[in-house]
């Protein structure tokens, strides 16, 4: 355990020595009709105002990888905060290569005041993007039930000069 735990720690060094400055802008939270009434979804707030910052790069597969940090309102409109690390495929759009899509997952520690009252918990998600040169549009998929979860929360990454 000891050997994974060492090696996980050198990786992340890594990203953050040799990564770009990365700069998160939250965009819209879309809770699936499905699952919540619209008098429900109507009391929640879609535009979760906050921001964040990660150290990203594209490792030698050609892979994203990064850490971040990002805080941002919840649906209820308390600001909630995490860290992580996401990885994401990318492949190039047609003959283009300025144009990139992928499909990846972060894994983080989330702390929410209607979740265990801000006691940090983990959690993994499914990610997927699509860039254009540093800037990114990405979204996870919070999965769920009737009235919790089901969510698709979207960002802006734009990687810095």
């Amino acid at each position: 355990a000891s050997e994974w735990f060492q090696n996980t720690t050198t990786h992340l060094e890594s990203i953050w020595d040799k990564g770009s400055n990365e700069l998160y802008v939250p965009l819209y939270t879309y809770h699936m009709p499905y699952a919540y009434s619209q008098e429900k979804i109507d009391q929640y707030t879609e535009y979760p105002m906050g921001i964040g910052f990660g150290r990203g790069l594209i490792n030698e597969s050609g892979n994203w990888e990064g850490i971040y940090g990002m805080t941002f309102k919840d649906s209820h409109g308390i600001y909630q905060y995490m860290v992580g690390y996401g990885w994401i495929p990318m492949w190039d759009i047609g003959k283009n290569s300025d144009w990139k899509y992928g499909v990846g997952v972060t894994a983080f520690i989330m702390s929410r005041q209607d979740i265990m009252n801000y006691i940090p918990f983990p959690g993994v998600l499914p990610v997927a993007s699509i860039s254009y040169k540093n800037i990114s549009l990405q979204a996870a998929y919070v999965p769920g039930g009737q009235n919790v979860g089901n969510v698709l929360f979207s960002w802006a990454k734009i990687t810095l000069p």
